[in-house]
Formats: C-alpha cells, structure tokens, sequence
C-alpha cells in the first residue's frame, strides 16, 4: 500500500515485484493471520444517550420496555441542548465507534433519528460530518433518518412527514447526509407516508434505503421496488413475491440478525430464498440502545451463520462487498486502487469466520493503510 490506498494484491511473487520498487517500505507480517477487507456495517445507530438497560430487563421478564424510544429522543435532545454537552455527546459515540472499529468496521453508515426536530438532527448530522474522517475511527456515511418515530409534539405521523418534508428534507444533504431512511412498520410509518417522504427525500438530491417490514408486514418491500431504493433494511417479514422483486430490481437486502437474536423475533430474513433468487445479502450491526446494543461484526457474522444459514464466504461477502453495494461505495475489497482497509483476524481458514462468536479475534485492523486497532 502507498498513500493509504493500496498498490498491489494477489500471489505472493507479483505483489513482491511491486514492492521490489518502492522504498521505504515497511513489512508487516500477518503469516499466521487471515487478512481480510475492513467490515462495511451498512446499518447502525449509534448517535444516542441514555441508558435502555432496564428495556432488556423488562423484555427478560416477558413485560412492556418501560422506557421505550422515546426515552432515547428526550436524553439525547439533552445530550445536545448545548455546545459543551454536545462535546460529551460526541465523546461518549467516539468511544463507541473505537470499539466498532477495533472489532474490524472501517466503514460505518451511521443515522440520525434520536432528535426528531429540526435543530437536534441538524446538530447531529453536522456532527457526522465534522468527524466523518476521523483518524482511528471507521469511515462514516451519514443517513437523515428523520421518519423514524412520531415524536411528542406530533399527534399524527401524516403531522409529522409534513414537517420533515417542508423543513427538514430540503437541508439534510447541505450538512452532510448522503441517505435518506424510514421506519416502515405497522405502528410507526405507512407505507404511503414513507413513499412520500422518501421521494421528496430524492428531490432534495438524497439517496434512499428503508427499514422494510422488520416486525410486521406493512408493504414496505413492495413500495421500496417501486421506488427503486438502494437498500431494504431487515426484511424478516417479506413474502416471496417480495424476494423476487429484490432480486430483479437489484436492491440490496441488510440484514440485521443481532436484531432478531435480541428481541426472539419469530420471523427471520428468508436470506437464503435471497440468495437463491439471486438478490444481495449483506450483514449489518443495527447498533442501537433498544433493539440491538452489538457492534461487533465479527459477532453479526456468527448470527448470520447460525440464525439465515449462510455460509462463511456469505457472512464474510454480507460484512464486506455486499454493505458498500449497499452504501455505493468503493471498500470492502482487496485489489489495487481503493482505500487500504483491512484487518487481520486471529484464526486459520476463511472458514471459521463467523464460527467463533463473544470475543474480538481482530489482531490488527488498517484504515487508509494507518494501523487503527
């Protein structure tokens, strides 16, 4: 690698002639390590405060999550009240995005979502921007995820999207989203409400993915062919006809089985009918304080082996190649010309990833060829 991009990969003796003719050349040895892309976690929300312990407690004991999200809406609004709490805010997710990004992730699609008025998502996509390079940190990729909840100044979600798209929508791309995204449940936004907001999303120059039919079914795949998205994210509740229509209009199914694992959903991602049909699957952490509090793609793989049935090449493809299709960018690879992303990882064959499971086995993890981990 040279400039933080790298020069060659492949056997052995073509990527030595490469080095033959650079200087200053520093070897690594990884020998007795798998070197592997850095992860891509396509779908992850890590810009909250507060603590939602007591949720996972409740749901334990088989009762209703007493504090819910909104709970998170009201501390992280908090949390950003002011310039100085905006700075512990900050160092409170950067200590969370070192740890993603000592497990492997070297890019991170990372949403808005816990403010839901104007001034608190504005401040948290400015603070995406501001740190979307960060040295030691993965590469971030900002998502305006305004419809995410009805907040408690709104009687309505119809209200509500009204808002988004008149004041919200129309700046999101000026500071630095780059998506835009919906929760499309039964419950929280209908289907008509998202398309609406979705296409006014893409007016305003946003690309678009959807949280599609995790809990429920609510049409959400179905809209989202129609409107020709990047991405369905979760998926577990999907019909068949649905898969086939991901698999012809190419969209990219993220699936987030931490998810299904926290919460003992009963339905889960038909990744395999996916796959088979031809569709993408990639694998993504979710991280949140209330559905899934796991940033360790090393951990996502084993559940996608262990509750979708893939195989370890699709775990691996699902973690690297198939989240930056999903985000359109150029990482989750090793060959000449893109960023040198990359992490060693402690075990003998491409096979076992996602076989061991509960611990870090990331020996050493590359971003822009700068050792982060």
């Amino acid at each position: 690698m040279q400039h933080g991009r790298i020069v060659s990969a492949g056997a052995a003796p073509a990527v030595e002639r490469i080095a033959a003719d650079m200087s200053d050349l520093e070897v690594v040895d990884f020998s007795d390590c798998v070197v592997m892309p850095g992860f891509v976690d396509a779908h992850s929300h890590p810009l909250f405060a507060g603590n939602r312990e007591p949720d996972f407690v409740a749901r334990q004991h088989g009762q209703m999550p007493p504090l819910g999200m909104l709970y998170t809406v009201e501390r992280t609004r908090k949390a950003l009240e002011a310039p100085q709490s905006r700075e512990e805010f900050w160092r409170l997710v950067r200590a969370r995005l070192q740890t993603m990004a000592r497990h492997g992730t070297t890019t991170l699609e990372i949403k808005t979502g816990y403010a839901l008025h104007k001034q608190g998502e504005i401040a948290l996509l400015d603070l995406i921007e501001a740190h979307r390079d960060e040295p030691h940190l993965p590469r971030l990729v900002a998502t305006f995820l305004g419809a995410h909840a009805l907040p408690p100044e709104y009687a309505s979600e119809e209200k509500f999207i009204d808002y988004l798209v008149a004041h919200l929508l129309p700046v999101a791309k000026a500071h630095g989203a780059v998506y835009a995204d919906a929760f499309c449940e039964p419950g929280f936004f209908s289907s008509g409400q998202t398309k609406r907001y979705l296409k006014a999303a893409r007016a305003h120059g946003l690309r678009l993915r959807v949280h599609c039919d995790e809990i429920a079914f609510g049409g959400a795949a179905e809209m989202a062919v129609k409107l020709g998205v990047d991405a369905v994210d979760h998926a577990n509740c999907i019909r068949p006809q649905d898969v086939a229509a991901i698999a012809q209009a190419k969209i990219v199914t993220v699936a987030c089985p931490a998810t299904i694992a926290y919460l003992d959903l009963p339905q889960r991602v038909p990744a395999r009918a996916l796959l088979e049909g031809g569709a993408v699957v990639a694998l993504a952490s979710d991280y949140n304080p209330g559905t899934s509090p796991c940033f360790n793609l090393q951990t996502v793989a084993y559940f996608g082996r262990k509750l979708l049935g893939l195989s370890a090449a699709e775990a691996l493809y699902g973690v690297t190649c198939a989240g930056a299709r999903s985000l359109r960018v150029d990482a989750g690879v090793l060959r000449a010309g893109p960023a040198a992303d990359f992490v060693a990882l402690e075990i003998e064959s491409p096979e076992e990833f996602g076989w061991q499971f509960g611990g870090n086995l990331a020996r050493a993890v590359f971003r822009d060829g700068v050792a982060i981990s």
